[in-house]
């Protein structure tokens, strides 16, 4: 896979701001960073996540309720069959159950809020 400009460098930008978290790639391709900053571990009822998308695969919560608030840049999110765009400081809730993923033409940096806490167990892959 071919690598968009300056992806390794989005784990190096999200530790620097966030230097005592932990920052990853969430499926391996480079396209969907996330870093935990108040991780459920601390509080299963709730965490606060800063992701960057570039390209999010498509999956679900089963139990989770997500509070997107977009940082900066523009984001495709796809709901089902159903497309949103948001950009800088919209809000979008996603409620359980609800197939979606997302995509932008740049870096979008998003903060979500999840109830109860995001765990592997409940995201969910999906194939459409």
């Amino acid at each position: 896979m071919i690598l968009k400009k300056g992806t390794k460098s989005i784990i190096d930008k999200l530790k620097s701001k966030y230097p005592w978290k932990e920052a990853f790639d969430l499926d391996g391709r480079w396209l969907h960073f996330v870093c935990e900053v108040e991780p459920t571990i601390n509080h299963p009822e709730y965490d606060r996540a800063i992701e960057v998308i570039i390209s999010s695969k498509p999956h679900k919560h089963l139990k989770a309720t997500q509070y997107y608030t977009i940082i900066s840049g523009t984001l495709k999110l796809y709901l089902d069959k159903k497309e949103i765009i948001l950009n800088s400081w919209d809000k979008f809730t996603i409620e359980p159950n609800t197939v979606h993923w997302a995509t932008s033409d740049n870096e979008c940096w998003i903060e979500i809020l999840s109830k109860p806490g995001w765990t592997k167990e409940d995201h969910i892959p999906v194939e459409l």
